[in-house]
């Protein structure tokens, strides 16, 4: 259960979720909490039948409800009927957290941040202790930088873009606006090139930038290489889970979903509205198309057209990934009839 500073009476908590408000008792609720373990203030919601019972049992003084659920035989409390009650729940949690959020106002600075002369900054912006900020940095408005932080020469950040700590943002990236960076991350290190030349690997210079459009929010620990001659781009509105590794040339498409510990290698091109599950790895110079979902674990060797869901090592089509799965359990029987042909075939037996 989380418990929040503000309460919202059940009208207006109806309003902010988009649903109709079924009213039994008057309440405030100040917080958001799973089925079984809310009380009287707290907001739930139900939408998966797996759940029936701890939805019969919960406590909650009001819970978010699919629209046509029917109400007649269900217990008599508060309800709020909902188009999508998950979503709506979210909705509602966004309310809470945004008015618990510390409002940015003026220029704070720590005293231990060490900031560049050159480096012109906006109205609003909070800078906390040990960070740096090199020569020509570029800031739009609201910007949240957190402790230990380096942003590096002739970098740009967004309007209301959050950079949360231990972040390392090389030169010359470009960050957009309402961009999330979660702990850890490095941004524009180099990309992983290498020339061998019969004696040892010579280093290709990595001159590129990276460019992560508006919207994009990056999980902790995430690392974007820049390009080696072009740039590499992350889309407006993609989101990218923890451990994820995107190489030098990348492009991923707008919207786009990469999965914790997925890794994508230099110079391949990730259509809009794709999803790659954990662990999935992509090779160098793949186009992968719009709207494809790669299954956890899978290889992607080869270019994927749009719509695709694929899955395996190397991943293929679902469906006949799955063919041959089923496939699979036969090949104990399959080898016992191959030693039967293949004796009666020595023994001159076979009809």
């Amino acid at each position: 259960m989380k418990k929040f500073k503000e309460s919202l009476k059940l009208a207006k908590l109806a309003k902010i979720s988009n649903g109709k408000l079924i009213l039994i008792e008057n309440l405030n609720i100040n917080s958001v909490s799973t089925l079984e373990e809310a009380d009287k203030t707290s907001l739930a919601f139900y939408q998966n039948k797996k759940f029936h019972n701890s939805f019969l049992q919960s406590k909650a003084g009001v819970i978010l409800i699919p629209k046509d659920e029917n109400i007649s035989g269900l217990p008599k409390r508060n309800y709020i009927l909902c188009e999508k009650p998950y979503f709506s729940f979210l909705m509602a949690v966004s309310y809470f957290l945004e008015k618990e959020k510390i409002q940015i106002s003026g220029q704070n600075i720590h005293p231990n941040a060490s900031i560049d002369s050159s480096v012109k900054l906006p109205k609003n912006i909070r800078i906390a202790a040990n960070v740096i900020i090199e020569k020509n940095v570029e800031f739009g408005n609201n910007i949240e930088i957190e402790a230990n932080t380096i942003v590096k020469n002739n970098s740009q950040i967004g309007d209301n873009s959050h950079i949360f700590p231990n972040v390392t943002i090389y030169q010359e990236v470009s960050i957009g606006k309402n961009v999330h960076i979660h702990a850890g991350c490095v941004i524009g290190s180099d990309g992983f090139g290498y020339l061998w030349d019969g004696k040892k690997h010579r280093k290709i210079p990595q001159i590129g930038k990276v460019i992560i459009e508006d919207n994009v929010e990056l999980g902790a620990n995430v690392t974007v290489d820049r390009g080696t001659l072009g740039d590499t781009i992350i889309r407006e509105g993609s989101k990218i889970d923890n451990l994820v590794q995107i190489g030098h040339n990348v492009i991923l498409g707008k919207n786009s979903i990469v999965c914790a510990q997925s890794g994508i290698a230099g110079s391949s091109e990730i259509g809009e509205n794709t999803i790659l599950a954990g662990q999935v790895g992509v090779a160098d110079h793949i186009k992968v198309g719009k709207n494809v979902t790669v299954a956890a674990k899978s290889g992607v060797s080869k270019n994927v057209p749009n719509g695709k869901t694929i899955f395996g090592y190397p991943a293929t089509d679902a469906h006949l990934q799955r063919r041959m799965i089923a496939s699979l359990r036969e090949l104990p029987k399959m080898r016992k009839i191959l030693h039967r042909l293949i004796e009666e075939e020595k023994n001159g037996t076979k009809k």
